[in-house]
């Protein structure tokens, strides 16, 4: 006998894919604009280059990387994501092993994409022709340095992001109220 879990009624369904397109933009907001700011003060910005061409490009490359992360966020279910690490590695949920490796694994989703779109933007359409570092060192320190930012960032603001989009939630009863044995 199998022990299975029913469908969950269609309002909480729909209630938890709101739930869920909340989470994706604050984390996709905040990582993003956490990702430019970080790509803008690590560049090497030539010194005849206005304040306002800085600012500019921030905004451009925020802009960018909050579509793509929004995107990547519509189209990756984290939830399932995150179930199937727990199944495949036998993680207890909302314990810091469980955090640990899903924050990994969510970093290893977004942020490759999102600062290779960012630094191939930057360095096509926004470095000047005669200040153009080498692509790939670049390329590489880019992603580096924003890995690990954005490490930091999903795991400790991640949880409570989450905690902040299900507080709208209206609460559920136990399981056994919703389905009782017969």
């Amino acid at each position: 006998m199998t022990n299975q879990t029913p469908p969950m009624p269609p309002e909480i369904q729909k209630q938890m894919k709101k739930v869920g397109l909340k989470i994706s933009f604050m984390m996709a907001l905040m990582i993003s604009f956490a990702l430019s700011l970080t790509g803008n003060l690590t560049a090497e910005h030539p010194p005849e280059m206005p304040m306002i061409a800085i600012i500019i490009g921030f905004l451009e490359s925020f802009v960018l990387s909050f579509a793509v992360s929004f995107g990547i966020g519509l189209v990756v279910p984290m939830p399932k994501v995150n179930a199937a690490l727990g199944r495949k590695f036998h993680l207890q949920p909302r314990t810091l092993k469980a955090h640990i490796v899903e924050s990994i694994v969510s970093n290893l989703i977004y942020t490759p994409l999102m600062t290779t779109v960012m630094v191939t933007f930057v360095y096509f359409f926004l470095i000047p022709p005669g200040h153009k570092p080498p692509y790939l060192p670049m390329f590489i320190s880019s992603q580096v340095i924003c890995f690990v930012v954005a490490q930091v960032l999903i795991f400790i603001f991640e949880p409570i992001i989450i905690k902040i989009a299900m507080s709208k939630m209206p609460p559920r009863p136990p399981f056994e109220q919703e389905h009782p044995h017969p």
